[in-house]
């Protein structure tokens, strides 16, 4: 039986590897790789969404946030950086003074490759003033 180079993520030691592998091929812009790499890429998805399912309805929003900035080591500044957002709307986001919106939900799961609507179920804000 013949082994095949890819197979369903089950572990996160296989993810940490296949995101790897897909990052340096990604990084090499050769038109040789782009079917690896969306095969890849579909596997690192389909990780992901079986894994957040799990958090999904133990975490708010600002809370799943904050956990994948720690999980990725990526600071506030960066991924305001990344997404093309002042960093005093991540800060306010994670301090509660402000909601997550639509469009913001959709910029924070393109970057962590998750479902947006991890990032729009309601939370409470805190009280100014």
């Amino acid at each position: 039986m013949k082994k095949l180079k890819y197979t369903i993520i089950k572990s996160q030691k296989q993810y940490h590897t296949y995101c790897d592998i897909l990052e340096g091929l990604v990084l090499k812009e050769n038109n040789l790789y782009l079917e690896e790499i969306e095969l890849l890429t579909l596997l690192v998805n389909d990780f992901n969404e079986r894994s957040m399912e799990n958090y999904e309805y133990q975490f708010s929003p600002v809370e799943m946030l904050k956990d994948l900035l720690e999980e990725n080591n990526i600071t506030q500044v960066e991924l305001s950086h990344r997404i093309n957002v002042s960093p005093q709307l991540i800060n306010d986001v994670l301090k509660l003074r402000r909601e997550i919106t639509k469009k913001l939900a959709f910029k924070l799961a393109e970057e962590f490759c998750v479902n947006p609507s991890v990032f729009l179920k309601p939370y409470e804000l805190k009280m100014t003033g």
